[in-house]
């Protein structure tokens, strides 16, 4: 029974921990483009992509990571951040890993990324619990 308690512990710190790293991961790349928006578009631009795309990103990026901190429309917020995230896999990092294959790291980042928030949300209702379990 002991163990079992504590495989719970395990898994409510190893989710909440994860949604922490995801949270700090977008608003450290989502506050730059909602609050310099001519960077935000040269930069979509550059990839591509239409500017007005950026800023609406980082808007974005944002406020699902604010909800998910606080626990809110966990569920919407989760699928926000994964489009979010699989359209910078297709639309950036697996056309610059097929053009140049040392260029790895940022493809593998985003799809531990995307990981990360498909296990949100296996399992975000229990990560949204405001009580520690208890012993």
């Amino acid at each position: 029974m002991n163990s079992t308690l504590s495989n719970h512990k395990f898994q409510f710190y190893s989710l909440w921990l994860l949604r922490l790293i995801l949270i700090a991961i977008f608003l450290y790349h989502g506050l730059p483009k909602a609050i310099n928006w001519s960077m935000a578009s040269e930069k979509f631009v550059g990839f591509g992509l239409p500017g007005f795309l950026g800023p609406i990103t980082g808007i974005a990026e944002v406020i699902a990571s604010v909800l998910l901190l606080f626990g809110l429309y966990w569920e919407a917020a989760n699928l926000l951040l994964l489009f979010i995230i699989a359209g910078a896999i297709v639309t950036v990092q697996l056309p610059g890993f097929l053009a140049d294959a040392k260029k790895v790291a940022g493809l593998e980042r985003d799809l531990l990324i995307l990981v990360g928030h498909i296990t949100l949300l296996a399992f975000n209702p229990k990560v949204n619990r405001v009580r520690v379990p208890q012993e």
